[in-house]
């Protein structure tokens, strides 16, 4: 009697390593695409939530926007580079408040510059979002803000800026749409809004860049754009009361208006006796900030402290 075979073969054996290769194969692949996906998402909220830090820092920058009353010097400087995801756009205007410059900043509460835009990476500044800052008056005559202001990256993240103007002369178009412009000749005044773009790094390496957008009202753009204004709401304020951007007087008393955004449609600028353009009446405002008055300390969220140290 012939006895039983209790082993593989060789061909067995192969087929059984062959199909083991090809589960854990399956199974790789399975995992790698997880992996990869977990890491694309969380790349994609990351870049996210640099681009919300940076357009809540770019909107409370923005909206303290000062203006004395006379725009020699204190108006907004633009500089356009296109449209495209890799555009850098340059905007420099003067300010109040800790926005983009940190509460420790020994000017962040007195009127001073800040310029914003996106760099190229170059070793080993890491390039990206950047902010210079500096006191708008008391400064020497060979004073010169590339040369003696430090260049501050705030994300790295960003690749691209792009910024558009609400256009002073006719805000809507004949469809009613917002009427935006890629240049800035007024440069002693302010715009009544921005449109802001960032693009931040895709979170693959060929993928499209992640765009994150934002609309930013001036609250002191339409008094820029019609100065004569400033000094019936000095006088007014004077006797205490208190003249909205587009005409009338109201009661100092909080809530009774906005004269930040004219008492009116921002994006209707004024032409001083309380209409827009179109002949429209003013809408109602809130808030209580004086027109043409030196703006103190505004109300805004601080999520940068210590962010800018210049000359330390």
């Amino acid at each position: 009697m012939r006895r039983l075979r209790q082993a593989f073969t060789l061909v067995e054996v192969l087929i059984a390593l062959t199909l083991l290769g090809l589960l854990t194969a399956m199974l790789f692949t399975s995992f790698n695409a997880i992996v990869r996906a977990w890491e694309s998402g969380r790349t994609a909220i990351d870049a996210t939530n640099h681009a919300d830090y940076l357009l809540e820092q770019l909107s409370a920058a923005l909206r303290s926007a000062y203006f004395p009353g006379s725009g020699e010097k204190y108006g907004l400087i633009f500089t356009d580079d296109g449209d495209d995801p890799r555009s850098h756009d340059l905007i420099e205007w003067t300010k109040v408040g800790a926005a983009l410059v940190g509460e420790d900043a020994d000017f962040a509460n007195v009127p001073h510059r800040v310029r914003v835009t996106v760099t190229e990476p170059d070793a080993p500044f890491p390039g990206g979002f950047t902010v210079r800052a500096w006191r708008q008056d008391l400064q020497l005559d060979a004073f010169d803000p590339d040369r003696d202001t430090i260049e501050l990256s705030l994300s790295p993240k960003v690749i691209g800026l792009n910024c558009r103007l609400l256009d002073p002369d006719s805000a809507r178009t004949a469809d009613d749409e917002l009427n935006w412009i890629d240049e800035w000749t007024k440069t002693n005044t302010l715009p009544t809004a921005l449109e802001l773009t960032l693009w931040m790094e895709p979170a693959e390496k060929d993928a499209e860049p992640i765009e994150a957008k934002r609309i930013i009202e001036l609250p002191m753009g339409a008094l820029s754009q019609n100065p004569s204004l400033a000094s019936s709401a000095n006088e007014t304020s004077k006797r205490g009361t208190s003249t909205s951007v587009g005409g009338g007087r109201r009661p100092n008393r909080p809530g009774a208006g906005n004269a930040a955004s004219g008492g009116q449609d921002l994006f209707r600028p004024g032409n001083g006796n309380g209409q827009a353009p179109d002949g429209t009446p003013p809408t109602p405002g809130g808030g209580n900030t004086r027109p043409g008055s030196r703006p103190g300390r505004p109300n805004i969220e601080d999520t940068g402290n210590g962010l800018f140290r210049p000359g330390r």
